[in-house]
């Protein structure tokens, strides 16, 4: 089947939210000035799609946050947080164009969830965040914007979007292809049942697969733990 078949097919599954008026208005956040405008543009001219650079400048115009790439994070690619009346977002520097657009996006999914919320608490990554996340990758979701190995699993990811990206297995191989820096070892989802590896410096033994994560015994504690099956390890013989 053709690309652009398959898109065809895939787009019908991703239903896209129809735009609805918040409970609360949005209310502006932080002004910025030229030159703060001129340094986000040149930061996301740097680290985004090109086809993707004016959109979300324009979000980020839209409702100004502070922005910093920050140094990699095993933890997390991105962060948003709301603190002393400023809205704040990181990304990782390490992340391929395409793997921070998807982040950027994301991180201003939480702050337009914020801003629209119309009852104190909310879930982070809850149903207010995975409508805001769909309007906002909407107009991204084209051949313009990401190529066709990412766009067909970005589509069904998007059609109910999880915390992470790398949690949809397809989505995380395909983003892995355009990773900046040098993958070593294997993926976990490669190694056998009862296998032993390492992973961040620590000796684990696979015990069974649990949809997108990994059952795993650490070795000396013998305390289980699921890993990502997208996550690399390194086999080791016991």
């Amino acid at each position: 089947m053709s690309f652009s078949r398959l898109f065809k097919v895939v787009k019908k599954n991703f239903q896209e939210p129809t735009p609805t008026t918040p409970a609360a208005p949005l209310q502006p956040t932080n002004s910025y000035t030229p030159q703060v405008a001129r340094k986000m543009h040149e930061m996301l001219t740097k680290h985004v799609p090109a086809g993707a650079v004016e959109y979300c400048f324009a979000l980020w115009k839209e409702q100004p946050f502070s922005f910093k790439i920050t140094r990699t994070r095993s933890t997390c690619f991105g962060n948003y947080s709301y603190r002393d009346g400023q809205h704040k977002i990181t990304v990782n520097n390490d992340l391929s164009t395409y793997a921070f657009v998807i982040t950027y996006i994301h991180e201003i999914a939480h702050q337009r969830a914020w801003l629209g919320k119309s009852r104190r608490k909310i879930e982070p990554h809850g149903k207010e965040w995975k409508k805001n996340f769909q309007l906002l990758m909407s107009p991204m979701m084209t051949p313009n914007v990401f190529p066709e190995t990412i766009l067909v699993p970005l589509t069904h990811y998007m059609s109910n979007p999880a915390a992470s990206s790398v949690s949809y297995a397809p989505l995380a191989k395909a983003l892995q292809c355009f990773d900046l820096t040098q993958q070593n070892g294997i993926l976990l989802a490669e190694v056998a049942d009862n296998q032993w590896f390492t992973f961040r410096n620590t000796v684990f033994q696979r015990l069974e697969k649990r949809r997108t994560r990994i059952l795993c015994m650490e070795r000396t504690s013998k305390r289980r733990y699921t890993i990502l099956a997208t996550a690399r390890v390194d086999l080791v013989d016991i």
